[in-house]
């Protein structure tokens, strides 16, 4: 039985015109009603510090939206909760049971606009005011990235993630000859959470000169943020396990308030 989440692509486009900032406004009795409400269509690492401490958000729920056939392996949700919970400061990290969604029509192709439409549509939970609870945004969508095929998944607001599932599947196979879904999803994900944890220095300040020139990603050859680990490129000759975070990548965490 699908989700109650279905939405046609008529309601997706007819949505595109709305404000481009979007926070939960409501309240309840445990918030803070004078807090500021929370940005949640900020900049990718603008929420590092979020993330990462603990001394206003002690709680971080990610809310898991994904379209037919491309539902998350659960070895990969498992893997990412570890790794969220070795580098956050927070009482409790909880990843939602996956949700079906089911947009009409058939793209294969999704532009970074059309990924922020779905989730206008999609997104239930927003960072209340005041609220001690984190909420962050992962949608795993069937087909690819339109402007680059070879792009796996990308932080495109400060709490929302999306992963390009016909793209995953082109280069998951059978080990050894491929790389299995799992490993594939488990890397992915975890690069993609760490842009929004501020690595590598934006919004999480670099303690040593690790960061390449022209982008947000690491210099050192097999760290979880070297930059050809978000494309296909990485997984052609790929063997081994999930990559981890360099020290210059774990020492910047730590000096920005994580683990």
């Amino acid at each position: 039985m699908y989700s109650l989440k279905r939405f046609s692509l008529l309601i997706l486009c007819s949505l595109a015109f709305l404000a481009y900032g979007c926070s939960d406004s409501s309240t309840s009795a445990d918030t803070n009603t004078d807090a500021p409400e929370f940005d949640s269509k900020a900049a990718p690492g603008d929420s590092a510090q979020s993330f990462l401490k603990s001394n206003q958000y002690t709680n971080l729920q990610v809310e898991i939206d994904y379209m037919e056939g491309h539902k998350p392996t659960q070895e990969a949700l498992n893997s990412l909760q570890t790794f969220l919970e070795a580098r956050l400061n927070k009482q409790s990290i909880t990843l939602s049971e996956p949700t079906l969604i089911e947009p009409s029509g058939d793209d294969s192709q999704y532009t970074a606009s059309e990924i922020r439409s779905m989730e206008e549509v999609f997104r239930d939970n927003y960072t209340e005011p005041g609220s001690s609870t984190l909420h962050a945004y992962f949608l795993y969508v069937d087909g690819e990235n339109e402007n680059n095929s070879n792009v796996l998944g990308f932080a495109y607001y400060n709490t929302s993630v999306a992963f390009f599932g016909q793209t995953i599947e082109s280069v998951s196979g059978t080990p050894p000859t491929a790389p299995s879904e799992e490993k594939v999803e488990s890397t992915v994900f975890r690069h993609e959470f760490s842009h929004n944890m501020g690595l590598v220095g934006n919004g999480t300040p670099t303690t040593s000169d690790h960061k390449t020139e022209g982008s947000a990603h690491c210099t050192t050859d097999g760290c979880l943020m070297e930059p050809a680990v978000e494309t296909t490129n990485f997984f052609s000759n790929f063997s081994g396990s999930v990559p981890e975070l360099d020290d210059f990548c774990i020492n910047d965490l730590q000096a920005n308030g994580g683990k």
